[in-house]
């Protein structure tokens, strides 16, 4: 088995790789709660809760959806390792498509912001303070959520000369005329996107206003309107890096989950093939402080008893780690990893 070293999955993770525009985000704090009231035990177990995050992720008219997130506290662990090893891109899933989000949307998106905006009104209005802040890409949107100063980051992006788009009572949407950058901002959320050169059909004013419009409860979140979605996500933790795909078609296929394209030529790619014939795949990658390097775990949700191809997740997934287990319930098969457990961290 290949041995992760914990400082070897930070530097695949992008330590001091200029991640230090989220360098307000605080300690996460111990009081066990998160932004909609729900509770987790100490150990930081959802117990079949909705994460931390599901009220900014917006309901749309697409039949695939994609998000990611990373909490705080993986956050400060990207911000404050050093000296971190090199390391060679993991060819296990497991550890890969968590690695390749990291690399491909948190980096990205975050470079993105740092090289368009001539001022930063997501620090100077940062007001996370309690451990509940995380990074969020759904719906072509990446999104910082936690506890903002909504009436001053307004005011901060009209004096920067930012174009007015939506003007809600309780969340606001601006464009930066000159970048084509689109800021979208409420009490809990500091939202942002671009033109997608790539698909000129993507607007990406409407993507930042659903999305922000759904975080300040004007829109219904897509959990409360579809319960496959739900319980795919109640079904971990929400610590780590997590990514969801779902569909809501009778399965993924092949061609459709063959698109591991990066964002950056040299960064790291998805691999979903293993999912082929699942509709809901749930991702999660940990890297804790004892004497585990790394956790991670897969659930997979299938249509039907006849797609479940638990021997093709079993070959395909796990590859470079310690132990494996694979347990399945009903058309749900469930995943979990754990990687070196003599974890190097000089």
């Amino acid at each position: 088995m290949t041995e992760v070293h914990r400082r070897r999955v930070l530097h695949l993770l992008g330590v001091g790789t200029g991640t230090t525009l989220l360098a307000g985000c605080s300690e996460s704090s111990d009081d066990g709660t998160d932004p909609g009231g729900e509770s987790s035990d100490d150990d930081g177990e959802s117990d079949g809760e909705l994460p931390r995050y599901a009220s900014l992720l917006p309901e749309n008219d697409e039949s695939r959806y994609f998000y990611g997130a990373i909490d705080q506290e993986t956050i400060a662990a990207l911000r404050d390792d050093e000296s971190p090893e090199d390391g060679a891109e993991p060819s296990d899933p497991l550890l890969g498509n968590p690695i390749a989000f990291t690399f491909n949307y948190y980096l990205f998106g975050l470079g993105q912001l740092a090289d368009s905006s001539s001022f930063d009104p997501y620090r100077e209005n940062d007001e996370t303070d309690d451990g509940t802040g995380a990074f969020v890409f759904v719906d072509g949107v990446y999104a910082l959520a936690g506890s903002y100063a909504f009436d001053d980051l307004r005011t901060d992006l009209e004096d920067a000369g930012y174009d007015v788009e939506t003007d809600a009572e309780t969340y606001a949407v601006y464009t930066d005329p000159d970048s084509g950058e689109v800021v979208g901002v409420s009490d809990e959320v500091f939202a942002f996107s671009y033109p997608n050169a790539t698909d000129p059909d993507f607007d990406p004013v409407t993507a930042v206003e659903r999305t922000v419009a759904t975080a300040a409860g004007d829109r219904e979140p897509k959990h409360e309107t579809d319960d496959e979605f739900a319980s795919l996500i109640r079904t971990g933790e929400d610590d780590g890096i997590t990514l969801c795909l779902y569909t809501t078609d009778d399965e993924f296929d092949a061609e459709t989950l063959s698109n591991d394209r990066s964002d950056d030529a040299d960064g790291p790619t998805f691999e979903f093939a293993a999912f082929t014939g699942s509709t809901g795949i749930h991702q999660r990658l940990s890297i804790v402080e004892d004497d585990v390097g790394a956790r991670a775990t897969s659930v997979v949700d299938y249509s039907s008893d006849d797609l479940v191809d638990e021997d093709r997740l079993e070959s395909e997934l796990g590859s470079d780690a310690d132990t494996v287990t694979v347990d399945r319930v009903g058309t749900t098969v469930t995943v979990d990893a754990e990687y070196a457990d003599d974890v190097a961290d000089e």
